[in-house]
């Protein structure tokens, strides 16, 4: 059963309020204690001795540093193709998420690790990882595991945009009309998530879910569109499962958190 859920704030990501997200988790699943905590690596590097932390800071940036992607093109095809930056994407900072993770739970106390617990790391570095047969790196938005990490620059680029709306704003940047391309993100905010949207925290508490229902049932994926298990390859698809006025969880996902609750209780 799971006992304790820690939520590591990013502070970076604009909008985001992790007290929100702690809160919606606390009150589906009241037999879990839900904490909040700064930055990961903020909290862990913290429980060191202060003469400890410098040499470990250090030692972490350089880990980090590492594992960051600098060519977006897969390994495997840079012979043949340019590379891609995600600084020419306006990605920021990358990592393969496997080799992100490892980096984080190495920082994990030995007494807060296992099933019982669940860590929820928000970050807002970009996540991604080589599919086989992809020319470039596919971006994701959540990495699984111990540490969960949720990337909140994800949200916006991780989704494939609206096709539409993909089309028009290349075509009128193309021609230099930026002024208009803004016009075109405002008529299409609803549909896809931007930077600093007032929205996040729904999204963020979506993400947070799937974490909770892989590490409690080893679910992973929902098949109704409007549930936040529904895995959203497009904007289209997480606006449904996460913004829709009937996003919600879906029956049976529902029925297995109160089973769950249920059977908390009679432990109790």
């Amino acid at each position: 059963m799971l006992e304790k859920i820690l939520v590591y704030d990013a502070p970076d990501a604009m909008g985001l309020d992790v007290r929100v997200v702690a809160r919606h988790l606390g009150d589906l699943l009241p037999q879990a204690e839900v904490e909040t905590r700064t930055d990961f690596f903020t909290w862990h590097l913290g429980q060191f001795d202060p003469e400890q932390v410098e040499v470990l800071t250090d030692e972490v940036a350089a880990r980090l540093e590492e594992r960051e992607v600098h060519n977006l093109v897969a390994p495997a095809r840079r012979d043949e193709l340019e590379p891609v930056t995600p600084e020419s994407r306006d990605l920021g900072v990358v990592y393969v998420a496997d080799q992100l993770q490892d980096v984080m739970r190495v920082l994990l106390k030995h007494e807060e690790r296992g099933p019982s617990f669940l860590h929820l790391a928000y970050i807002t570095q970009c996540l991604g990882h080589w599919e086989a047969g992809e020319v470039y790196l596919r971006l994701q938005i959540i990495q699984h595991g111990e540490p969960t990490i949720i990337s909140t620059t994800g949200f916006v680029e991780a989704p494939a945009l609206p096709r539409e709306y993909a089309f028009r704003r290349a075509h009128l940047l193309s021609f230099g009309m930026e002024e208009a391309a803004e016009e075109l993100d405002e008529r299409f905010a609803g549909a896809a998530l931007v930077h600093g949207d007032a929205r996040i925290d729904r999204v963020a508490a979506g993400y947070a879910l799937q974490a909770v229902f892989r590490q409690m049932f080893g679910e992973v994926a929902c098949d109704t569109p409007t549930c936040p298990l529904h895995p959203a390859a497009t904007h289209d698809e997480l606006a449904r499962a996460h913004l829709d006025e009937d996003s919600r969880l879906c029956d049976r996902h529902a029925r297995m958190l109160i089973t769950a609750r249920g059977g908390a209780a009679d432990a109790d």
